[in-house]
């Protein structure tokens, strides 16, 4: 008998954004283990890969922050050592995908390359910002980036935990902002030592019982975040016939169909001959 790996209920991830310090601070935090769970079963990734990816969703979560409406928040890293690549896509619906490639890499927490975020509307690009990533964490490469980029007084915490099995057991981050009202050096005073000299489980237990640095927070609102990808069977057929007429004809003639696997949930779509026969119907040849 071998040992299988039993599926689990899957629930949403949560962020949630509240004011501390007496409403000098917004904070945004996230928990998102569940949906850094299913990254790794998706696309086979081992420890180490888990780690990072689940940190980096925790990063973009936390980057989308200020979205609404339509907009979309895209967030890739290209890390030159160790080599990988990391892209995750957020709407502020709370729908989120994201992949990480390869599956197997070599043990770390930090790396180096470049992070980039990018805002949209559609086809429309509404910001871009991107900052190099020196021998950093995840973490640290999204305070760098919150300086460097979007010119924010922050301080961050992002921690991913696996159990034994090596599923995501804990995958949250936390981000605290100064506003208005408070100078940099009171900020730095009240905030540095709880956000730096407390075990980060701790820290977000207590904000969730409602407290920040010893003080109360102002819960301002929530969002559930789920991992769901925005291709399907009708999209991939009508990506497929836009390859038109020709394309189509090649494919059945030398493979008998189609096969398209979607790069960010690893969901395969198989077309046989006639499913291809029933696309090229009424398609124009090239001209």
């Amino acid at each position: 008998m071998t040992d299988v790996e039993a599926p689990r209920k899957r629930t949403a991830g949560r962020y949630i954004v509240a004011l501390a310090l007496k409403g000098t601070a917004r904070v945004m935090a996230v928990v998102l283990q569940d949906q850094a769970d299913e990254i790794r079963e998706r696309h086979g990734l081992d420890r180490a890969a888990t780690v990072l990816a689940a940190e980096g969703l925790v990063a973009s979560v936390l980057l989308s922050a200020h979205i609404k409406g339509e907009e979309r928040m895209t967030v890739q890293v290209a890390s030159e050592q160790p080599p990988f690549a990391f892209t995750a896509d957020v709407d502020a619906t709370g729908v989120l995908r994201a992949r990480f490639t390869p599956s197997v890499i070599m043990p770390v927490k930090a790396f180096s390359g470049m992070l980039l975020a990018m805002k949209s509307l559609g086809q429309k690009e509404l910001y871009r910002g991107v900052s190099p990533v020196d021998n950093e964490t995840f973490e640290q490469a999204l305070a760098r980036f919150l300086k460097q980029s979007q010119q924010t007084d922050a301080r961050v915490r992002i921690l991913a935990r696996l159990d034994k099995d090596a599923r995501v057991r804990f995958a949250s981050g936390m981000l605290v902002e100064r506003l208005p009202g408070i100078s940099p050096e009171d900020f730095a005073a009240q905030i540095d030592e709880a956000m730096k000299g407390t075990e980060f489980e701790k820290l977000m237990s207590e904000l969730a019982m409602g407290q920040l640095a010893g003080q109360p927070v102002e819960v301002l609102g929530g969002q559930d975040f789920v991992f769901q990808c925005s291709c399907n069977a009708t999209r991939v057929a009508g990506m497929l016939r836009a390859l038109g007429l020709e394309e189509l004809r090649a494919m059945k003639e030398e493979q008998g169909g189609a096969e398209i696997t979607c790069n960010f949930c690893n969901e395969r779509y198989a077309y046989d001959g006639a499913a291809l026969d029933a696309m090229m119907a009424g398609l124009p040849p090239a001209s």
